[in-house]
């Protein structure tokens, strides 16, 4: 033994009747794909993609017209009901595309982003 190696002092014994499946036996809906699942289909990625992307550039208006409204004197609730908005917004848009494998669950989370990003553009616009 060098001084660079240390010897083991701690022996690890696996039980014989432990499984050792890392998966569950069904997979789980919010995942990254596994590399023997099937791709998804491309007009199926380009449109999650774009709907991704239109609330994306939706979000991006959203956040410099919130610049321009602080820097001009909004109200202190302003900026953080903003961010929580777009946060809740965002969230089913992740789900959406961690889903993209399922039927319709990706399309279900997109339509429930809408709403919300909706809801952030009034609240900016409001003010």
């Amino acid at each position: 033994m060098t001084a660079l190696e240390q010897s083991r002092t701690t022996r690890v014994m696996v039980p014989p009747t432990a499984p050792l499946r890392p998966w569950p036996e069904e997979p789980a809906v919010f995942r990254f794909p596994a590399p023997e699942d099937p791709p998804p289909g491309a007009a199926r990625l380009f449109a999650v993609a774009l709907y991704g992307t239109a609330l994306g550039i939706c979000g991006v208006g959203v956040g410099l017209y919130a610049v321009i409204a602080v820097f001009g004197g909004a109200p202190a609730w302003y900026l953080p009901t903003l961010a929580v908005l777009t946060m809740l917004s965002v969230a089913p848009v992740v789900a959406a595309f961690l889903a993209i494998h399922q039927r319709a669950l990706p399309w279900i989370l997109l339509l429930a982003a809408a709403p919300l990003m909706l809801a952030d553009v009034i609240v900016a616009l409001s003010y």
